[in-house]
């Protein structure tokens, strides 16, 4: 009997060790859901009085702004009274106050520790699942005010951003419609003041023209005197032209046989077989160009000469290529090649054909001709 009360004794003693250390463990969680508790209804009660305790009231303050006329600019509105844009009479101007009062839970934050719903005895209501009923409380009530008032103040930023839209797209046309207005003033502007400078300089042709008219009227004789004279003048230089034309075109076939024919200057066409003599470097420049039938005049030194037909210039000349550059490009960029059809060795002078499949672009007076090996 004494061996069993004395296991009792050390199985009560093991609990009671055992319960001790529940309550201590028990006690820091308790201190800590306290702490939690009042954080977050500080938190509570701090984001509660972010919220605009209600929305302004509407009214309409159309009358205190002067509408923007829609109305057209021309000269059949000019006399009558324009049409008003509406944009006032929808435009919530209570949103643009900043002094709203603030929502405030301060006097009620003790509703944040009424989690359930209490009887005439301050017992806890039990729903009918037998737990204690929440909806309802004092916290549930509070917290879905609090909810309320964020919904309400959504809905209110919301409304603002509708408004800014509004007034974006009222801006926008004022400026369009403003920006258009003073373009045209600019130009009516201008108009104005050309035909003041023309009324002006009328006035004065008219007083110069009034006294030029006597004058015009003695020259009158005087005129039809000179008509005879200044006809046969007329006649004589009609003859002339005549003659230049018929120069002018009587040269240009000439030209163009040369073109198709190789020409028939002195020294002769040149020849695929005759042998090239040429050394390299640059050898003329171009005089004269035609880049709409491809050839072009290259003036060339003796040297250039002698190196073609030899030195007593009685040698076959030889169908050689040139390339062409640039006058004083250093990098010396190929702009196409010509070949040589015929020379005027009297007048130091090339007619080339501008070979079209390596031209690059237009060649132009005064570019380079040179040879490469």
């Amino acid at each position: 009997m004494n061996t069993l009360l004395r296991i009792l004794v050390i199985i009560t003693l093991l609990l009671n060790g055992v319960a001790l250390w529940f309550a201590n463990a028990l006690y820091g969680k308790r201190e800590l859901l306290i702490d939690r508790n009042i954080v977050l209804e500080d938190f509570i009660v701090t984001v509660a009085k972010t919220f605009e305790a209600e929305d302004a009231p509407h009214e309409n303050t159309a009358g205190n702004h002067e509408a923007r006329d829609i109305s057209a600019v021309t000269l059949a509105t000019a006399d009558i009274t324009p049409d008003r844009s509406d944009f006032w009479e929808t435009y919530n101007e209570e949103l643009e106050k900043m002094d709203n009062k603030s929502y405030s839970i301060d006097g009620r934050r003790y509703d944040l520790q009424e989690i359930y719903v209490l009887d005439s005895e301050g017992k806890p209501v039990m729903d009918r699942t037998g737990k204690p009923t929440k909806e309802g409380a004092p916290m549930d009530v509070l917290l879905k005010e609090v909810q309320q008032k964020a919904l309400d103040q959504r809905a209110r930023i919301n409304k603002v951003r509708g408004e800014l839209t509004k007034v974006r797209t009222e801006l926008e046309d004022t400026i369009t419609e403003l920006n258009t207005v003073k373009k045209e003033g600019r130009e009516s502007l201008k108009t104005i003041a050309a035909r003041d400078e023309t009324i002006a300089g009328l006035e004065s042709d008219k007083a110069r023209l009034e006294e030029e008219k006597t004058a015009l009227e003695e020259e009158k004789t005087i005129l039809e005197d000179e008509k005879s004279s200044l006809q046969a003048d007329l006649d004589k230089t009609q003859e002339d032209l005549d003659t230049v034309i018929a120069e002018r075109d009587q040269l240009k076939a000439t030209i163009e046989k040369i073109i198709q024919t190789g020409g028939a200057q002195k020294g002769g066409s040149a020849s695929s077989a005759a042998v090239a003599n040429v050394a390299a470097g640059v050898k003329g420049t171009i005089a004269r160009v035609d880049n709409e039938y491809n050839f072009c005049i290259v003036k060339v030194s003796d040297e250039t000469i002698n190196e073609l037909l030899g030195e007593n210039r009685d040698r076959e000349l030889p169908a050689v290529e040139l390339l062409v550059r640039r006058a004083g490009d250093a990098n010396g960029t190929v702009l196409g090649k010509v070949r040589i059809r015929t020379i005027t060795a009297e007048a130091n002078a090339l007619l080339c054909d501008i070979l079209s499949d390596w031209k690059q672009e237009d060649l132009k007076v005064g570019d380079e001709v040179f040879y490469l090996d």
